[in-house]
């Protein structure tokens, strides 16, 4: 028999009202999860990580094929197709007046792969020299530099060798702490003439805020 408009719904048995609790109750835990995902990045879901901070380079970096800091200076329009363009966000704008908004890179939240050459392919001025990604592993357009204060290894007394695992050109090994102790915690020890400034290591450093390893930009580009 149907049911008539005007009749009065029937009252939610028991289950129905402890059906619908519990999944009001499964909804509010799972946007809480979400919601703290999205505002802590943590080291495998356990430790919080705090974003990195910008070191204050003494000189900015420009991209392999820029040549030279004068040279990307006078050809560069602050167009931002390369800072559109790097899928690792290593370009953004300088905030200085004197460079007029022109890119420059920083590790903060990616490094230069060495595969990648997007930034010279969309440079319209010839700032960025077209490059071959073989010719850009040579090209050094800064230096690591160690910082031993930052590093975990002394400040926390605990291993660790990420920015020599991840350093394409080898250009970091790790050496005793202690040059008479064999057995002490290994620190970095940097190659500045094999190092091409490619930001790995200061991307990859667990150091926070501050990288215990960073990259000082060179005036001019060189072939190492």
């Amino acid at each position: 028999m149907r049911r008539t408009s005007d009749e009065p719904s029937p009252a939610p048995s028991g289950n129905d009202h402890s059906r619908r609790r519990f999944l009001a109750l499964s909804s509010l835990f799972a946007a809480s999860v979400v919601l703290r995902a999205q505002a802590t990045k943590g080291d495998g879901g356990l430790a919080p990580i705090l974003p990195k901070e910008d070191p204050g380079r003494s000189t900015p970096i420009k991209p392999a094929g820029s040549r030279s800091l004068r040279a990307f200076g006078r050809h560069c329009t602050a167009c931002q197709l390369c800072v559109s363009a790097c899928p690792n966000q290593v370009l953004k704008p300088s905030k200085s007046m004197r460079n007029r908004m022109q890119p420059e890179m920083s590790f903060e939240r990616g490094y230069c792969r060495p595969e990648c050459t997007r930034c010279a392919d969309v440079c319209p001025t010839g700032a960025i020299h077209h490059i071959t990604t073989a010719e850009k592993s040579a090209i050094q357009i800064g230096h690591a530099v160690l910082n031993p204060a930052l590093c975990i290894v002394n400040r926390d007394q605990v291993h660790c060798n990420n920015c020599a695992r991840h350093c394409a050109p080898g250009a970091i090994r790790m050496v005793p702490r202690n040059p008479g102790d064999p057995g002490s915690l290994k620190i970095p020890m940097i190659d500045t003439e094999r190092c091409i400034g490619c930001g790995a290591c200061e991307f990859l450093c667990p150091s926070r805020p501050k990288s215990a390893i960073h990259v000082e930009g060179h005036e001019t580009h060189r072939i190492v």
